[in-house]
């Protein structure tokens, strides 16, 4: 969910199914090597080129997906420009395994916010990430070990700072199809979750037989789904039912969201789920309005 996704929200779709490498057409540039962790990227050459396109194309439009996200949550922080993702992308690809990682912790030490990081870091590198690929910029394993690499960078400077959970907390689960090669956005939609207050986790499993089994052992509240495949939507319908037969909640909501939902405003009733949202924000809020007793009519990003 874009939780894009990112999140948190996957932005855009760097693999297809069963992809083995980089697109012909073109050569992947190589990145360059970084000594050490920089606040921004420099500006010469090829980067200059990458960061204007990050800048006037790529920004923007997540921008726009989460300009009321951060505006809503934001109370403090620094700063954080397309040179920052731009840095991390090539870092996260580096020799170094722990310089992207180091690298978030000390935008985190000059004072970024969780929200900040997840939202207007993480979330927009990964979809960085996936423009590159199409572009020919990075190969499938540059975006697959980067890809790793911001999910390190999360567990440890995002999840593992989780605030206290309440006795009462309500509980969310997201999930994804089986074979869905990238849940990053589900990743970056569950730590939103968190920041707000949710018992949220990404289910360790993509097999529907195992998540029924998970759905009947735990009281789950909400499941929430990321598609990204056209192909998922007739068998997430049918699975959908079975879900809730199984759940062991009288009433349990479904939400969906991801790379799908951007171009699908109508994704919901698809699947027959209660709910679709473009961004945390919104995910949150329905979510919230479902555990108050909306009912089972659709709920629908206002946007």
């Amino acid at each position: 969910m874009a939780t894009t996704s990112s999140d948190e929200s996957d932005g855009a779709r760097p693999v297809s199914e069963g992809g083995t490498g980089a697109r012909a057409g073109g050569q992947p540039a190589a990145p360059r090597t970084w000594a050490a962790p920089r606040l921004v990227s420099d500006n010469s050459g090829h980067a200059q080129q990458l960061s204007r396109v990050v800048e006037h194309e790529i920004i923007p439009r997540l921008l726009l997906m989460h300009a009321h996200t951060t505006a809503a949550v934001r109370r403090e922080g620094i700063v954080l420009s397309s040179q920052h993702v731009v840095a991390l992308a090539e870092l996260a690809v580096s020799d170094d395994p722990m310089c992207a990682v180091r690298y978030v912790q000390s935008l985190q030490d000059a004072g970024a916010t969780p929200h900040q990081v997840l939202l207007e870091l993480l979330s927009p590198c990964a979809a960085l990430m996936g423009h590159w690929w199409c572009e020919d910029t990075f190969n499938f394993t540059q975006v697959t070990t980067g890809l790793c690499r911001l999910q390190q960078a999360l567990r440890q400077q995002v999840s593992a700072q989780r605030p206290p959970l309440a006795s009462d907390a309500p509980r969310i689960l997201f999930a994804a199809p089986p074979r869905a090669q990238h849940t990053f956005g589900a990743a970056v939609a569950a730590e939103c979750f968190a920041l707000a207050g949710w018992d949220a986790r990404v289910a360790p499993t993509q097999d529907w037989d195992e998540l029924k089994q998970l759905l009947a052992g735990e009281a789950i509240d909400i499941l929430a789904l990321s598609l990204s495949c056209d192909s998922d939507v007739g068998q997430v319908a049918s699975v959908i039912v079975e879900l809730r037969t199984a759940s062991s909640q009288k009433r349990l909501g479904v939400l969906v969201g991801g790379p799908l939902a951007l171009d699908q405003p109508d994704l919901a009733q698809r699947c027959c789920a209660d709910g679709m949202a473009l961004t945390a924000a919104a995910a949150v809020d329905l979510a919230r309005r479902w555990l108050q007793g909306v009912g089972r009519s659709a709920l629908t990003d206002p946007r």
